[in-house]
């Protein structure tokens, strides 16, 4: 098992989910519950489960904090020509039971989502967040990140997408060797705050000329229609930095933590790496 996330609602009841799979490539999106703080879990559902023609990836779930009993889990599901539609389903009953899994936007041909999250606004509207890869026909790929929106609970959903940004990560890399880290270029972060408020956080390497990625923030005021130009938040430009997480507090305070490579040294045995935490309480204008 693996990509699990946990998340909780206004009752308290916690929601995990994570992907199982075995060495045959049968793999299922599970689900489980818990009433008492995380000390028992229930026996998990499935949510989907497919042979090795499919493959569920990314999954991730979200409690609704205004109804309880509510909850959404999203994923991609992968066919082996990499055609990658986000799929859905929720639980009304405080995960007792999960409605049939379905999907709720195509990317269509040969491209695919990832990195699938849902938030719920102030207003209830829910939100899904994805990287959208666009494949060309010479095999080239073009990253996207959109999001798509929901005023029914998870019933309907809104089309096309709504871009954020084009994403322009290169990767990170050891400073010293240059192999690969597996650092979640691809992978942005996603948070609800109030006011039908909206701040997303990602590797990029635009704010450098393409040298290396530093990481991006963008907000929007009006629940996703709009949003805001690319900002820069990681506080030393002169080091890859990577991997953000994003967060709101209820007052407005945003919070992103993210990895960067400014302790490191030459030493090519090493690669020391720091985590760090910027605030900002003006809504993105400034960081500290």
């Amino acid at each position: 098992a693996t990509d699990p996330w946990v998340s909780i609602g206004p009752d308290g009841t916690a929601y995990q989910i994570a992907l199982a799979f075995d060495p045959g490539g049968g793999n299922a999106i599970l689900a489980s519950r818990s009433e008492d703080g995380g000390l028992a879990w229930s026996a998990p559902a499935t949510l989907i489960r497919d042979g090795s023609d499919r493959f569920n990836d990314k999954e991730s779930i979200r409690a609704d904090h205004l109804r309880p009993g509510f909850a959404y889990a999203v994923w991609d599901r992968l066919s082996n020509t990499g055609h990658g539609p986000t799929y859905f389903s929720r639980t009304t009953d405080g995960g007792r039971s999960w409605e049939a899994a379905r999907p709720i936007y195509d990317p269509g041909g040969n491209n695919q989502t990832i990195n699938n999250q849902v938030v719920v606004l102030s207003d209830g509207t829910l939100v899904t967040f994805f990287t959208r890869f666009d494949v060309a026909s010479d095999g080239s790929a073009t990253a996207t990140l959109a999001t798509i929106r929901s005023t029914d609970t998870g019933l309907t959903w809104s089309s096309p997408p709504t871009t954020i940004a084009v994403m322009q990560s290169i990767g990170t890399t050891d400073p010293e060797n240059r192999t690969a880290v597996r650092g979640g270029s691809n992978l942005g972060s996603i948070a609800a705050g109030p006011g039908n408020t909206l701040v997303v956080a990602w590797q990029d390497a635009r704010f450098s000329a393409g040298m290396r990625d530093g990481i991006a923030f963008a907000r929007s005021a009006d629940g996703g229609l709009t949003w805001s130009a690319p900002v820069r938040v990681n506080r030393d430009p002169s080091v890859q930095a990577f991997g953000p997480t994003i967060g709101v507090l209820d007052g407005g305070t945003i919070g992103i933590t993210y990895f960067d490579f400014r302790s490191n040294t030459t030493d090519s045995s090493t690669l020391f790496t720091d985590y760090w935490l910027v605030r900002s309480n003006d809504g993105g204008a400034t960081w500290r």
